[in-house]
């Protein structure tokens, strides 16, 4: 059935946005009675309506919450290409990067509920202050246990060779074992070292005291080393050549 203003011939009623405005009325009285309503409420202080159900339709639900967003200065993006300014590395840990799956699903989030792209932003940065708390906290967790395992290592080792000046002793033994049987420089067992602190001297006392009891023997008498067969270097104190001694904070 066709609308009643469909006959209207008016001018300035016949404009499609008067049309519009007007199709919520079934009839041309209730249409005169609304703009009657509308006139008393010229000059009245606004009143927002109890609930969005008091709206009469979807359009006017869909202008009034436009508005208001508006009014509140409340911006939000209309697909996840609008959001391409979000900055997802606001206050990241060093070194790390977004990721990706979870941008995605940030961003989708905040665009199918609407959500002002400030307060995105802002939980962004809360996130990554959240991510980078948990990862230092990590860390010193991390850091503590090889701080203990060392600790155990060390008592472990002492407990084996009766004093602690012998595992310094049989430390630098191996150490010179490695330059001079093994052929590495200084520079080469430096990385050694760093292997054995890691695995073995920060974590595993049984395989430390064996590496001390079996690679020892094998250092060359003297007081020169040289592995790399291009020429000697005074041994040096194991506070300053031995990575194990520093890694398990021996003291002479």
């Amino acid at each position: 059935m066709d609308h009643w203003t469909d006959s209207v011939t008016y001018e300035g009623l016949a404009t499609p946005e008067a049309k519009a405005s007007l199709a919520k009325y079934d009839t041309i009285e209730a249409a005169v009675v609304g703009g009657l309503e509308a006139q008393k409420a010229v000059g009245k202080p606004f009143k927002m309506p109890e609930s969005m159900d008091k709206l009469p339709d979807d359009v006017s639900r869909a202008d009034f919450t436009s508005k208001a967003r508006g009014l509140l200065g409340i911006k939000t993006a209309k697909d996840v290409e609008a959001l391409a300014q979000l900055d997802m590395k606001m206050d990241i840990a060093e070194g790390s990067e977004p990721d990706e799956n979870l941008t995605t699903m940030l961003k989708s989030f905040v665009v199918e509920n609407e959500i002002d792209t400030g307060v995105a932003q802002k939980f962004v940065g809360f996130h990554n202050r959240i991510m980078k708390g948990a990862k230092e906290q990590f860390a010193k967790t991390e850091e503590d246990k090889k701080t203990q395992a060392a600790a155990a290592t060390n008592e472990a080792l002492i407990a084996h060779f009766k004093t602690e000046a012998e595992v310094a002793k049989q430390s630098e033994l191996m150490r010179r074992a490695f330059q001079n049987k093994a052929g590495l420089s200084a520079e080469e067992y430096e990385k050694v070292g760093d292997a054995l602190a890691d695995s073995a001297f920060t974590k595993n006392p049984v395989l430390a005291r064996a590496l001390l009891t079996l690679v020892s023997p094998l250092a060359a008498e003297g007081t020169t080393d040289g592995g790399d067969g291009k020429g000697k270097e005074e041994i040096k104190d194991p506070d300053e050549g031995s990575p194990t001694y520093k890694a398990l904070n021996w003291s002479k």
